[in-house]
């Protein structure tokens, strides 16, 4: 039997006495599959950003987060049962239940009300923008907290990276009566929140299964979004066919679905590759607003785009391990 932690879609198909097609195991395990994979854990993040701002015209922020990673956790409920069994499940969310409930609330809670927040008068193109500066994040509050050293390498490429967010943001001027400075704080707090989320997890992650520690802890920040929803000022909440849709499409692909995609591409691609791959979520995210918003993309968040993400490649040279920033 594989070990739990590398467990594949075709390992749980067999638990059911089902015996899946010799064409369909031979795609999941083939070299290629890995790298799909990851392009589809990018694009769904990008897609992510023109979905929220269409949940928000049905759903407060706090309330879309809160819908959107309930279905996200239901999803994650069965693939960590048909992935792992129960005792795993249990002996690592007593082992590390403090861990994990920090991690939510970094991974899923606060980033998203921020990002919420902030897509209610910003662009996608801009939040993708800032958000890919979440490796810059990752390695700065590792340098600070966990001590790791800071190479000449990972210091300009960091340095050039943050010289682009803050262009960005401050684009327009730094009044906090500017709805899309907020929008853009709000935005940067949320990548800030990713990339300490990613070192407060780093010991959890190397003693336990990614996709247990992701999945756990995707759920107990959905159950703090839902702590927080009945002090959300002027809550509001439309269903009907079109948000439906929207929430599907946000929990179950861009949420639960994206999660399942990076991390099993993750442990099968070298790091150098994946960073190149999240390099793409503003492309993806660019075009998807395009296609679903007609939102174009400014000159200058174009720019300052490429400003962010050579810096953040850059600094990734320096050896520090890519980790997802995504909605």
């Amino acid at each position: 039997m594989a070990h739990p932690a590398n467990r594949t879609t075709t390992d749980f198909i067999s638990r059911f006495g089902i015996e899946a097609p010799m064409s369909f195991s031979g795609i999941v395990r083939a070299p290629w599959f890995a790298s799909v994979a990851a392009v589809s854990a990018v694009a769904l993040w990008g897609l992510a950003f023109p979905l929220i701002q269409d949940g928000l015209v049905y759903f407060s922020p706090v309330m879309l987060g809160f819908l959107r990673f309930l279905s996200a956790s239901l999803v994650m409920v069965v693939v960590l049962l048909l992935l792992y069994p129960a005792s795993k499940l249990k002996e690592t969310f007593l082992r590390e239940w403090r861990s994990l409930l920090l991690l939510g609330a970094l991974y899923v809670t606060i980033p998203n009300i921020a990002q919420n927040m902030g897509l209610e008068h910003g662009t996608s193109s801009i939040a993708s923008v800032i958000q890919s500066s979440g490796p810059v994040m990752t390695l700065l509050f590792a340098t600070l907290l966990l001590k790791e050293r800071l190479t000449v390498v990972k210091g300009v490429g960091s340095i050039i990276a943050m010289t682009g967010t803050v262009l960005l943001i401050a684009n327009g001027g730094l009044s906090l009566q500017d709805e899309d400075f907020v929008s853009n704080l709000l935005i940067l707090a949320s990548a800030t929140s990713y990339g300490l989320a990613w070192v407060s997890a780093k010991r959890m992650l190397e003693r336990s299964p990614p996709m247990i520690i992701i999945g756990m802890s995707l759920m107990l920040g959905t159950m703090m979004l839902a702590i927080a929803v009945p002090f959300e000022p002027d809550s509001m909440a439309v269903f009907d066919s079109d948000s439906m849709t929207t929430l599907l499409l946000l929990g179950v692909l861009c949420g639960a679905g994206s999660s399942v995609l990076y991390l099993y591409s993750l442990e099968r691609e070298e790091v150098s590759r994946m960073a190149f791959y999240i390099y793409l979520m503003p492309l993806f995210a660019s075009i998807f607003a395009w296609l679903l918003r007609d939102e174009t993309v400014a000159l200058w968040t174009a720019v300052c785009g490429v400003i962010i993400i050579a810096g953040v490649a850059i600094a990734e040279r320096g050896g520090h391990r890519s980790k997802a920033s995504g909605p």
